[in-house]
């Protein structure tokens, strides 16, 4: 008879199946799929407070088009900031000058890829969100005249 194979390695330990570790490739998945789940709830739960800063400005922010339901609220360091990134890889000019009209401020901004900037903006004390802008163009400098011999 055949010894059954453990499907999961020493390092993912937390991955169980009813209190227990995976048996099957169908177990694997479900438990896999539960681990993700907690993990982004308990990050929604570290932005609760962000969240409920930013749903007073979802109202002027629709009378400006936006709608913040079509892109994706996450945290990169445990809740002190809210990304909000668009659905489509690109940057969200519009949602920059639309929170910037509504008062957030610039507290930050760095090269994010090879055409976009990733903004951080503040409101208040505590509302601080990240998002991607495309690249502010260089200005190209005026050609220079040069001299021709006569």
């Amino acid at each position: 008879m055949n010894a059954p194979v453990r499907l999961i390695s020493e390092w993912q330990t937390h991955l169980k199946f009813c209190g227990r570790e995976p048996k099957t490739l169908e177990e694997l998945a479900i438990a896999t799929a539960d681990y993700e789940n907690r993990r982004r709830l308990a990050e929604i739960k570290a932005l609760r407070v962000k969240l409920g800063l930013l749903d007073q400005f979802l109202p002027a922010l629709a009378a400006r088009g936006i709608n913040l339901a079509h892109r994706n609220l996450c945290t990169y360091d445990h809740g002190k900031t809210l990304r909000i990134q668009p659905a489509v890889c690109s940057g969200d000019d519009k949602l920059f000058a639309a929170l910037v009209e509504l008062g957030f401020r610039e507290i930050e901004r760095k090269t994010w890829g090879s055409k976009e900037e990733q903004v951080k903006l503040k409101h208040g004390r505590s509302l601080v969100l990240a998002i991607d802008v495309a690249k502010a163009e260089a200005p190209t400098p005026a050609p220079v005249a040069q001299a021709v011999a006569a």
